[in-house]
């Protein structure tokens, strides 16, 4: 572990925010990656999960974003809503965060700043969209309080 804590501190002092994009090609690269040829039994393929933060195995969030009026695919939204009943099953609080977006196509999306369109987590086992409009940012800090006073998990 000292390595890591090592290579975060050298990343930190080479100008690097933690969760920016450091290699801006290579990401765009990760972006066309196809799986054609790749078809499994039931006809399944892979899908792809846009963010995860894992709170040292007490807790988890992936994070989804999404062009505006589009939903998740019907894979992709079982993949993500059975991530969560495998967490429920463990004993453990997660949730699915979806964002949505209508940046240019080149851009980078600033995640935080977005909207959420809908949530799944282990408490309800339902997809629910907010009551009001709220910010990725402010609906992670919200499940993190929860998580914390009501829940007495350690973050």
């Amino acid at each position: 572990m000292p390595n890591l804590i090592k290579i975060i501190k050298m990343s930190e002092k080479n100008g690097f925010e933690r969760g920016s994009i450091k290699y801006l090609e290579r990401y765009k690269q990760s972006k066309l990656i196809s799986y054609v040829g790749l078809e499994r039994r039931r006809r399944i393929t892979p899908t792809d999960i846009d963010g995860f933060i894992d709170y040292n195995g007490n807790m988890f969030i992936w994070l989804e974003g999404k062009l505006i009026g589009k939903d998740l695919d019907y894979g992709q939204k079982l993949a993500l809503e059975h991530l969560v009943q495998l967490a429920k099953a463990a004993g453990k609080f997660a949730c699915v965060i979806v964002f949505q977006f209508i940046d240019p196509e080149d851009s980078i999306i600033v995640a935080k700043d977005k909207y959420v369109y809908k949530t799944y987590d282990t408490i309800t086992l339902e997809w629910r969209e907010p009551k009001t409009p709220i910010t990725l940012l402010t609906q992670i800090e919200d499940i993190e309080n929860y998580c914390e006073k009501k829940l007495g998990i350690q973050l």
